[in-house]
């Protein structure tokens, strides 16, 4: 008798070290990829407790699969960002390039028309596209991100318009009376500038060019603008993700990390993963789902920038104003006798050139609009308009995450089956049925600031949108404005799950009385009792050396009994 129990103890002995021996082989590749080391103390860790992770290892575990969690995250924010900002850049530099072209074909069409005089008009030229490019240039990314919504105009273009053709009318008014080789007094010339509003030499174009060049330019400065503002809230929300809690990161070790610290190759169930990342993740940015929804709706009324068409045809526009005068010299000649007498003259000591034929070549604009990729950045983030809404749920498709099914896998106590309800969304009213979590998710004060921002943005952008703008803020007023939650930004409704990729209107528990039904009776603080039969998993494929140790141990036990 005493001989079989030896032999049962040395059984049960070797079984044991040769199953942790291959189960926690089948955990060290897991381990060496989160560079978690081997070594570690002897002590169980607290929340896994598993025979593969001592406390140290189980620490260091449960950060990384935190950093993993929010790196995952963060992937559709930062790209999302970037593409916003990459944008900015991209449209800034080219309607600043057209300005500088711009100028320069101004230019030339002086040098042709007035000739010797053409370089007086070079300071009120400079002046106007000047103050053009102030405009577009008024903030930097980081100015715009931290002083979100600056309404003060840099410049006044209307104004700056007006200006330069005040400061354009003695040297035009010279031209239509063919004073080439004279030039007015300075005293003469100051009356001219004086009389330029009772006058009005270019009539309407100097005040219908201001006009029309401050909306198109004051819109592709909003855009810029809001760009960087919606880059900025979305790097603001990847700083709120560094507030998962406590609980959330015991919770992620406990879906990814506990399963390898028992020895098992096994990773959590879809649902199990789900309703965690949707409670832990999901919670903490859901409510900037309505105000971003509408930030990008705002975008999309604005991604067509008429300044590209503006700054092409300005010369043109100016040409204009000067037939004008030409035209209308008799007209003019009288105003300005009237205003300020007879011209006074001095010899300007120019000889009368002949006109030349510049050097603007016809590919001068050569830079493509750039309309074609603002709509395809449209359609791109018009893609992302629910992004705060599903951005948890990718999460379950990292590596140490994703398991399609939901049997024969990591229900978080053993190998088996995930039967608890799958909440809809990561809405917060949805939270207090999800069976994983027990404490409502901390509400960030951060979250209500970026909402704002998201908010005053879009009434930007609506605001130099024109009339499509107006159609779209009475449409966004509407039906579909309580669906994507647009308001004051402070409270949402909720989300009725129709978004769901993993189609969890099927998975899900459907209506709250069915998921109280479903949940009644269960512990939330996990240790749920299962409707299936639990099957559990050991580690096999038994190394030949093990083998070979069991059949020694066996004679030797044997042999010590027939002494």
């Amino acid at each position: 008798m005493r001989c079989f129990m030896v032999f049962l103890s040395v059984v049960a002995v070797v079984r044991a070290a040769a199953g942790a021996a291959t189960s926690c082989a089948q955990s060290e590749a897991y381990f060496s990829r989160h560079n978690i080391s081997a070594g570690d103390d002897q002590e169980p860790g607290q929340i896994c407790g598993g025979q593969c992770c001592g406390r140290g290892r189980e620490a260091n575990l449960r950060a990384a699969l935190r950093r993993t969690a929010e790196e995952s995250i963060a992937i559709s924010t930062v790209r999302t960002a970037e593409l916003m900002l990459s944008t900015r850049r991209t449209l800034q530099e080219h309607l600043l390039g057209l300005s500088h072209r711009s100028q320069n074909k101004t230019a030339v069409l002086f040098t042709q028309l007035y000739r010797g005089h053409a370089t007086r008009t070079h300071t009120p030229l400079a002046t106007l596209y000047d103050d053009i490019r102030t405009l577009l240039r008024s903030s930097s990314e980081h100015d715009v991100i931290t002083d979100i919504v600056n309404t003060r105009h840099p410049k006044d273009l209307v104004t700056s318009a007006r200006k330069f053709f005040r400061d354009l009318f003695p040297v035009a008014y010279q031209n239509a009376l063919r004073l080439d080789s004279k030039q007015f007094t300075p005293e003469y010339e100051a009356c001219l500038k004086d009389a330029y509003d009772a006058v009005q030499p270019f009539g309407e174009v100097p005040q219908q060019l201001g006009v029309s060049l401050s909306q198109s330019l004051e819109a592709a400065r909003v855009l810029l603008d809001m760009l960087a503002v919606g880059a900025g809230a979305l790097t603001s929300a990847n700083h709120v993700l560094a507030g998962i809690n406590e609980e959330c990161s015991n919770k992620l070790l406990q879906a990814a990390g506990c399963a390898r610290c028992a020895g098992f190759d096994a990773r959590p169930c879809r649902n199990y993963c789900l309703n965690i990342a949707r409670g832990c993740i999901g919670s903490l940015l859901v409510e900037l789902d309505g105000p971003w929804s509408s930030y990008v709706e705002g975008v999309e009324q604005l991604t067509r920038i008429d300044a590209d068409v503006a700054l092409r045809e300005l010369d043109t526009k100016v040409s204009k104003a000067i037939m004008y005068a030409l035209e209308n010299r008799n007209i003019l000649e009288n105003k300005v006798r009237q205003e300020c007498g007879p011209p006074s003259t001095v010899d300007s000591g120019l000889t009368p050139a002949p006109p030349t034929p510049g050097s603007v070549r016809r590919d001068d604009f050569r830079a493509p609009p750039p309309d074609t990729e603002l709509l395809q950045f449209a359609a791109t983030l018009a893609s992302t308009k629910r992004l705060f809404s599903t951005v948890a749920d990718r999460l379950c498709d990292e590596t140490d995450f994703v398991d399609d099914v939901n049997e024969h896998c990591w229900n978080g106590q053993a190998i088996g089956e995930y039967s608890k309800p799958l909440v809809p969304s990561s809405t917060l009213s949805n939270q207090k049925y999800n069976p994983e979590i027990t404490l409502n998710p901390p509400q960030d004060p951060r979250l209500l600031n970026i909402a704002d921002r998201l908010q005053q943005a879009r009434q930007l952008l609506i605001s130099h949108a024109g009339t499509g703008g107006a159609q779209a803020e009475a449409f966004m007023q509407g039906d579909e404005a309580g669906e994507e939650g647009s308001g004051s930004g402070r409270s949402y409704p909720e989300d009725d799950g129709s978004y769901d990729a993993e189609g969890s209107g099927e998975e899900g528990s459907g209506s709250d009385d069915d998921v109280s039904r479903t949940m009644a009776g269960e512990n939330r603080g996990g240790s749920a009792t299962y409707s299936s039969t639990e099957r559990t998993q050991a580690a096999t494929n038994t190394r030949p050396f093990l083998s070979v140790i069991f059949a020694t141990l066996i004679l030797a036990a044997f042999g010590q009994c027939v002494t």
